[in-house]
């Protein structure tokens, strides 16, 4: 297989990876207009680690990647808030980290975020859940955005890829070419030694001081 089959190949093949990654494993949450919802909390929590807080945030899509905080629950005391602004009722459902949404409506659709606030020198933990409302307009979901921002912008990035690769690839060749054809002078250091000509011999002078051509006239 030539190096241009093998990187398209290799390109088509990741381009199918990032495209299986895009319909992903999300946690999807089905409720109908008007029924009561609830939605599990999906970040993993590791043994022995006491967090600090759990949070949960509304992932909105414009702008980009921006959160709306819901409410807040301190541990271990289990003191809970909501986030300014927020006007739907919502709580967490009894002592879990899963919370209770009453009377979904559309505009509760899409992907909500469990954050996890860990202790110093440990990792936080968050995980997201899909709430997609039945008999409502299909809309983007913010995953699904950015998982198609992902697959494009690795496609592109996998092109300039290839590009350089062939370009490289022909100055190579190229290269290679050209030392080929250029013949190389081989000196051999044991070679006979050719006897000099009349002309090289008129060209070596005699050294030492110059004998005077000038005639002295003796009275």
């Amino acid at each position: 297989m030539t190096p241009v089959l093998l990187s398209l190949a290799l390109l088509f093949g990741v381009n199918a990876v990032l495209n299986a990654a895009v319909i992903g494993d999300m946690p999807e949450v089905v409720v109908f207009p008007g029924d009561d919802g609830i939605l599990p909390c999906t970040a993993k929590q590791q043994p022995g680690v006491q967090y600090r807080a759990a949070r949960w945030y509304q992932v909105r899509e414009d702008p980009s990647d921006s959160l709306w905080g819901l409410l807040t629950r301190n541990l271990p005391n289990g003191t809970t808030s909501l986030y300014a602004g927020v006007e739907r009722e919502v709580s967490f459902l009894d002592e879990s980290n899963s919370i209770y949404l009453p009377n979904v409506t559309c505009g509760d659709s899409g992907v909500y975020l469990c954050h996890l606030a860990a202790p110093v020198g440990q990792q936080i933990r968050e995980g997201k859940v899909l709430l997609a409302v039945a008999d409502c307009p299909a809309a983007p979901t913010e995953s699904g955005m950015s998982d198609t921002y992902l697959v494009v912008f690795a496609t592109a990035l996998l092109m300039v890829a290839l590009v350089i690769f062939l370009l490289s690839y022909g100055c190579l060749k190229n290269t290679v070419k050209e030392k080929k054809k250029t013949p190389k002078k081989v000196t051999l250091l044991d070679a006979p030694l050719k006897p000099l000509e009349k002309k090289d011999l008129m060209l070596i002078y005699t050294l030492g001081p110059k004998t005077s051509t000038m005639k002295h006239v003796y009275v």
